[in-house]
């Protein structure tokens, strides 16, 4: 009776120690879970920043690579650009080079052709006077044309140095004909005194066939 008694108290002890335990265990463990929980959490938010971070460097890396490659093609446009700028200007200035060398010539010829007429018309005054006739005026109509002629010569010169090194062509060409225009005006100044010399030396009725013989161009 008393060994049965023995263990019927410890039995009630053992239950009630195997209840307590378990009630321990049980408070444990959810705690244990939610500490385990945030740690994985912690984990998981700690990846995914650096993922973050690495995935943020290299979009950088990207972007600063493509800014780099934006403004190479931008500075190689731009030297594209200079360099075909630099030719254009280039072969308009040639052009208006050209022009002007053209033109010199054209005017040149011209000038000459005044000149040989006139050298016609002073033969022509000479005959004249030696027939006893009237010449003075024709002497100055042809003086006036030498000055004239002078003076285109002296604007022709201006081709040799005339500035071609405008970078707008309208500029350039602008000059060549600023310069053309000055001996055009003398030209036609001498053409006018020509004609008038020779007007003068067939209203002196003194050798007509030899001055109408004379044609001004």
């Amino acid at each position: 009776l008393t060994l049965l008694s023995l263990v019927g108290l410890a039995l009630p002890a053992s239950a009630t120690e195997v209840r307590v335990r378990t009630g321990v265990n049980a408070d444990v463990s959810p705690i244990k879970g939610r500490v385990e929980m945030k740690e994985q959490m912690r984990i998981q938010l700690a990846s995914s920043t650096e993922r973050m971070k690495e995935i943020r460097q290299k979009m950088e890396e990207r972007k600063a690579s493509s800014t780099e490659r934006r403004a190479e093609i931008k500075t190689n446009v731009e030297a594209r650009k200079a360099s075909s700028t630099a030719r254009r200007i280039e072969m308009q200035q040639g052009l208006a080079k050209r022009l002007a060398e053209h033109t010199s010539k054209v005017l040149s010829a011209t000038i000459e052709r005044r000149e040989k007429i006139t050298v016609r018309i002073e033969s022509r005054i000479e005959k004249v006077k030696a027939n006893a006739g009237i010449t003075a005026e024709a002497e100055a109509f042809v003086a006036e044309a030498r000055g004239y002629l002078s003076e285109a010569r002296q604007s022709l010169a201006v081709f040799a140095s005339i500035d071609l090194s405008a970078e707008r062509a309208k500029e350039n060409f602008k000059r060549v004909r600023a310069t053309a225009a000055e001996v055009k005006e003398s030209l036609k100044a001498a053409r006018e005194s020509l004609k008038d010399a020779v007007k003068s030396l067939k209203d002196s009725r003194v050798e007509a066939d030899a001055s109408s013989a004379v044609e001004v161009q």
